[in-house]
């Protein structure tokens, strides 16, 4: 009566759960009124029920109906009370409670003559050790469970065997073999019609064809599997498929479709503390924001991920060892027996406790040894990889050398004869019947632009090649920076001139810089001959020097053709060697600004560009005041 009393109690705080499913709610009412004697099977009805909806509940109903089966000798729903305890403690992902249930079940199924449940028992063991990754082990037990179901002409435990048998053909990659054992599955739970256990075939068949890139099958599957889940009862499986859809539009790049399914199967198996398919989960919405380009939220799905990781792992590995430990402790209990009972096999013990401990030692001695052989194979193979390495680098630099002074070699031995080239169309220029005749002065002019151009592209890649060989000494010196422009205003005159460009210079006193001659030299040279060259006939270009307390700030302003914000991340970047004609069709390298950047940086200044289409550019470069 008390036991009564307390099973009411017991399942009308759990009524409020259940009482929105008109089947458990009819189990409910069945249960009030029934005798002690039945209410084993009725509980386990419940049990069963509530697996996959509410594990917790369907524990403690498991519990009761054990309580019932063993005051009135109920073997076979006592044996199908642990085997339910069992399922339930597995969805809720706590293997080593599972298994012990599942043994218990096994011994008292062999004890009572339970045949069914026996088979039942093997089958349950064998699709745990799949959950834990032990292929072997859940074969062995898978077939123990089909022998049985075949000699018993079970059908129901036929589809169960033929389903969980090519679940562990999936861990081997079996892909083939295991689609044909889901296809049996499901035909026998047609043939029963055991609509229940249907989802979960199509589920399992979706997911060979996911695995063998057969996108458009999985989806067909996993949408029936969908059709004819129950939501309520089944909450773990329903989570499960929308996961593996989620997966699928993923593969397909329907990321809407996919993050929907993910998070509706979250919020499942969060109800439900399914921690593998939350893992899961957050691993697809992960790859649908690394896919979008939502590296933040990628990076938050990521870090849950790590974390359902780390505590599975522990989880699991904690199961393992109580599973290693339950096992030492059966044959522990099984060996005290022998001893107890059989004296005489003392010896026999001894031996094989013996061989045992020898043929544990022999295999920790192998893997050790295969450790070792291992790691002196990897540590051979990573030498022999640097020294390829080493010396794939010593080639490389000696190419490099080689091409930069052969580079160099080349600039010098052109040096002279543009030089001398020039020097010649200068005197020409200077000739009384050239300058008379304007063809000729024009022609000659063209000339000199060209010969100057193909001047002012060697010189600067004479520089960059010393640059780049780190062979330019830096030597600071205090400078007039006045007489740097001045200088090159008097090489650029002419080329001025003869485009009718006016050159114009600002300096109200005299501004004394920190800075290497020649870098400077050469950053001006090349701010002012890019002015020109950019710089329609007719036009100007200004030059300006700002005092500042540490920094001088030089500009140089020109009315040419300007250039956009994109040009202007461009010119002095030393990634792309940008450059365009100039308004007579120039030609350029891009190596001059960016000789520029490098010298000014050089000399612990900066250098930027300010301009705007058709409205001119005006360059900027700061240089070090001088100490004195």
């Amino acid at each position: 009566m008390k036991k009564n009393i307390l099973l009411l109690v017991f399942l009308a705080l759990s009524f409020n759960l259940i009482a929105n499913n008109p089947q458990i709610d009819s189990l409910y009412k069945k249960l009030i009124n029934m005798e002690d004697s039945l209410k084993a099977e009725l509980l386990n009805e419940l049990s069963w029920e509530l697996r996959n909806s509410e594990p917790e509940k369907s524990i403690d109903y498991g519990l009761e109906a054990i309580k019932f089966a063993e005051e009135y000798n109920n073997y076979e729903e006592l044996v199908q009370a642990h085997s339910f305890i069992g399922v339930a403690y597995r969805i809720l992902g706590n293997y080593s409670e599972a298994m012990d249930y599942y043994y218990k079940g096994l011994e008292l199924a062999k004890k009572y003559g339970e045949i069914e449940q026996e088979g039942y028992a093997y089958i349950n063991i064998g699709n745990l050790h799949i959950y834990q990754g032990y292929y072997y082990n859940a074969l062995e037990n898978l077939n123990k469970g089909k022998e049985i179901a075949e000699k018993l002409d079970h059908k129901r435990m036929l589809g169960y065997v033929y389903l969980n048998i090519g679940r562990a053909q999936m861990l081997r990659e079996q892909n083939i073999e295991a689609l044909e054992n889901f296809n049996k599955a499901l035909k026998l739970r047609i043939e029963i019609d055991q609509v229940s256990g249907q989802p979960v075939c199509y589920k399992y068949i979706g997911d060979i064809y996911l695995e063998l890139g057969e996108n458009t099958l999985a989806l067909e599957n996993y949408r029936r599997a969908l059709e004819d889940v129950d939501k309520n009862m089944d909450k773990d499986l329903y989570a499960n498929i929308h996961t593996k859809l989620a997966k699928a539009y993923l593969l397909i790049g329907n990321y809407n479709m996919a993050k929907t399914n993910a998070e509706k199967s979250m919020k499942i198996a969060k109800e439900i503390g399914a921690k593998l398919i939350i893992r899961d989960n957050f691993k697809i919405l992960s790859d649908i924001d690394l896919n979008t380009s939502n590296y933040r939220m990628a990076s938050k799905h990521l870090e849950c991920i790590i974390n359902y990781n780390d505590t599975l792992f522990s989880q699991q590995l904690s199961e393992k060892m109580f599973n290693l430990e339950y096992q030492f402790e059966k044959q522990r209990k099984q060996a005290e027996i022998d001893l107890l009972n059989k004296d005489k096999k003392i010896k026999e013990l001894g031996l094989r406790r013996a061989r045992t401990y020898n043929s544990a030692l022999l295999i920790i001695l192998g893997l050790i040894t295969a450790l070792f052989v291992y790691v002196s194979i990897s540590l051979k193979h990573r030498r022999e990889q640097n020294k390829l390495l080493e010396k794939q680098k010593e080639e490389l630099d000696n190419i490099n050398k080689t091409k930069d002074k052969m580079f160099l070699i080349v600039g010098h031995d052109l040096r002279g004869p543009i030089g001398n080239l020039k020097s010649l169309i200068e005197m020409l220029l200077e000739d009384e019947e050239i300058t008379q005749d304007k063809n000729l002065l024009e022609t000659f002019n063209i000339f000199m632009k060209s010969v100057q151009s193909v001047s002012d592209l060697l010189e600067n890649l004479l520089l960059w090649a010393k640059s780049q060989r780190g062979e330019i000494s830096f030597s600071p010196e205090n400078i007039s920076i006045n007489t740097i422009i001045k200088r090159n205003l008097q090489l650029f005159r002419t080329i001025a001139d003869h485009k009718g460009i006016k050159l114009t210079v600002k300096m109200d006193d005299n501004f004394d810089v920190l800075a290497d001659k020649n870098m400077l030299m050469s950053v001006v040279r090349n701010i002012i001959s890019n002015s020109i060259k950019y710089t329609p006939r007719g036009g100007s270009i200004d030059i300006s020097v700002e005092r500042a307390v540490q920094f001088h700030k030089v500009s140089i302003k020109d009315t040419g053709i300007g250039f956009d914000n994109e040009t202007a991340g461009k010119i002095f970047d030393t990634a792309s060697f940008y450059t365009t004609s100039g308004t007579n069709n120039e030609a350029g390298s891009g190596l001059g600004l960016l000789l520029s950047k490098e010298f000014v940086e050089r000399n612990g200044g900066e250098i930027w560009a300010e301009s705007e289409p058709g409205k001119g550019a005006t360059f900027f470069f700061t240089t070090p005041v001088s100490n004195f």
